[in-house]
């Protein structure tokens, strides 16, 4: 069975969202996406932010001004794509594939069989779909940029919950530009 790595951005006071206003990348930062996006071979994306991404990184393929941001937007583009739904979306990015879901069980079970026929997933977006995977506890790896800002205004990526989740810090690095590199891996 494949591994489900949760990718994402974070403020200081755990802010996930509306990161174009506060994220601050790096050419480390980006380096380190290579090497991760080379060993992946599937990313799942929320119905939320799925245009937004397709939309993005199919521009940056063609359009960014750096080498290695393009060179990271051909390999995104590559990997094949789950666009996890509760309804039909419009295919926009290549590589792409829709998986309806109905509830939370379907869920569970549309990603078992991701997870079963794949190596390494990236979980890349959005809120709601990095919640189900941590509530249903369907993750192994947690990879998180910390940035060292407090945003105070967005939603949080940890919601109260019942169930306790232990990890175990595997390595941790920090960027010239302030950012901090968190890769944790689930406790079982």
């Amino acid at each position: 069975m494949g591994k489900a790595v949760l990718t994402m951005q974070m403020s200081l006071d755990s802010i996930v969202t509306n990161t174009d206003q506060w994220m601050e990348f790096s050419d480390e930062i980006l380096e380190e996406y290579l090497d991760y996006y080379n060993k992946i071979d599937r990313i799942v994306v929320g119905g939320n932010t799925y245009a937004e991404l397709a939309e993005y990184w199919q521009n940056a393929e063609r359009s960014s001004e750096s080498v290695l941001e393009r060179t990271i937007a051909k390999k995104i583009n590559d990997i094949p794509k789950s666009l996890v739904s509760r309804s039909p979306q419009e295919l926009l990015w290549r590589n792409s594939e829709q998986i309806l879901i109905q509830d939370s069980n379907s869920f569970v079970q549309e990603i078992q069989a991701l997870k079963n026929k794949s190596t390494s997933i990236s979980v890349e977006s959005g809120l709601k779909t990095w919640q189900l995977f941590i509530e249903h506890e369907l993750y192994d790896d947690l990879w998180v940029f910390v940035h060292p800002v407090i945003v105070s205004q967005g939603e949080r990526l940890f919601e109260p919950s019942d169930k306790q989740h232990k990890l175990q810090v595997i390595s941790s690095k920090t960027y010239s530009n302030g950012v901090i590199g968190l890769y944790y891996q689930k406790k079982v």
